[in-house]
């Protein structure tokens, strides 16, 4: 059907009295942005309220309503600006720009001046430590024999061969690194670690491994039913085989672990793990930074580690938060991988020569280049400016390449913000701010 069919008040009256649902209305209608008129119209009339700076955007409303956005009204927008850094990465050698996406005043500006400073001492060197995704699948099992005895088989040669070989039949990217398995008796966590390419990759992940645990489900109901010796085991544990066969029960078990502080993502990493150091020469530290190396560091250590250790925090930095959530939303992340990427570790000390040495570890920087929100106009555009949008990129490089600018933007924020607290003038700069 058109929408321009079918006049306003006909099909508000169909919403307002329960005929038609919001969800139904794109289809009804057959036009995504008609269909986002109409629910602006709704609200207005059903809450006595006015929608006016939402409208304007350049979003194609048909692809986000596939692919990003449920009853879509419209759009928001934050202030976007950008820093330069120089960068002697693994994957990018050069002065970038980085953009970044806030409403924090004073945020972009302290990045900048953090970057100043790193740039006058040559710029910053970032290291790719390790670079995987990870999901977990829980199987519910007869009990503790079991779930041994197919960790045994999963571990085995032939059983990773069977769950690699399954794996990649769901997915043209993916490559299954490894697998770990853990059981609290009769429920078994398999995690499944891949590479997803330029992609962030958690739904590839998903996918992949929810596919491929249910072969592999199959083929162990089908080895259980004539397993003899098996049954004995069980019989010797008081354990009989029961006639249930084993199913899946949670197809994401937060072993992962996804979107929630954990010390496992700390140690292990998930994503991107990297490192992104510099040295800032004692001068440029004093003139830029209104500091020296010896203040520094000692906030670094009383600040990040005492302070973060007394309050029993996952992790010891200053402001990592701010800087992702900047560059998260310019770039199109998914933003709640904030909470695994804030865990991040800073080290300040003084060199032999005097001057200031800095580093930032990242263990589980969850970026993409391609998917997801990465298709969206303004972030694709962004991704594009930075050189880093990852269509065509089967090995992961331009992802590489994200990691390394936004781990530089956080390195700069620290280096900021601790010069600014170790010489006392962090107030007097949010005080500058016009507030209201």
């Amino acid at each position: 059907m058109d929408g321009k069919k079918h006049g306003d008040d006909e099909v508000l009256r169909k919403l307002l009295g329960g005929e038609l649902s919001l969800s139904g209305l794109s289809t009804f209608l057959e036009d995504e942005m008609e269909s986002s008129r109409i629910r602006r119209l709704y609200l207005e009339k059903k809450y006595g309220i006015k929608f006016q700076n939402i409208i304007s955007t350049s979003i194609d409303h048909e692809d986000a309503g596939k692919r990003n956005i449920e009853n879509m009204i419209g759009a928001t927008q934050r202030p976007l600006g950008f820093v330069e850094a120089k960068i002697n990465g693994e994957h990018i050698s050069g002065t970038k720009p980085i953009f970044m996406s806030t409403t924090e005043g004073r945020l972009v500006a302290g990045v900048s001046r953090g970057l100043k400073a790193i740039n006058g001492g040559g710029g910053a060197t970032t290291t790719i430590i390790d670079d995987k995704m990870t999901r977990s699948i829980i199987i519910e099992t007869s009990g503790a024999r079991e779930s041994k005895h197919i960790m045994s088989f999963v571990k085995s040669d032939e059983g990773f061969k069977f769950i690699k070989t399954e794996f990649s039949h769901h997915t043209k990217h993916g490559e299954l690194l490894g697998i770990d398995c853990y059981t609290t008796g009769r429920n078994l966590f398999i995690v499944y670690r891949a590479r997803t390419g330029a992609a962030m990759g958690m739904n590839m992940v998903t996918i992949a491994s929810n596919n491929t645990t249910a072969k592999l489900i199959g083929r162990l109901n089908e080895d259980r039913k004539g397993q003899k010796a098996f049954e004995k085991e069980l019989e010797k544990s008081s354990m009989i085989a029961t006639k249930k066969v084993l199913r899946v029960l949670s197809e994401s078990g937060n072993l992962c672990i996804d979107k929630k502080p954990a010390m496992k993502n700390v140690l292990l990493g998930r994503g991107i793990s990297i490192i992104a150091e510099a040295v800032i020469p004692r001068d440029v530290v004093k003139n830029t930074l209104k500091s020296d190396p010896e203040s520094m560091a000692k906030i670094n250590y009383v600040k990040n580690y005492m302070g973060s250790g007394l309050a029993g925090s996952l992790a010891h930095n200053a402001q990592v938060a701010n800087i992702l959530n900047a560059a998260f939303d310019a770039y199109g992340q998914d933003v709640a991988q904030i909470v695994d990427g804030v865990n991040a570790f800073d080290d300040v000390a003084v060199t032999d020569e005097g001057n200031l040495y800095v580093s930032i570890y990242m263990p589980a920087l969850e970026v993409g280049t391609y998917g997801g929100g990465t298709a969206r106009e303004t972030p694709k555009e962004l991704l594009i400016a930075s050189g880093v949008y990852g269509e065509g990129d089967s090995q992961g490089k331009t992802k590489y390449m994200l990691a390394e600018l936004i781990a530089t933007a956080c390195l700069a924020g620290e280096v900021n913000l601790l010069a600014a607290e170790s010489s006392g003038e962090l107030t007097k700069a949010h005080a500058s701010i016009r507030r209201g």
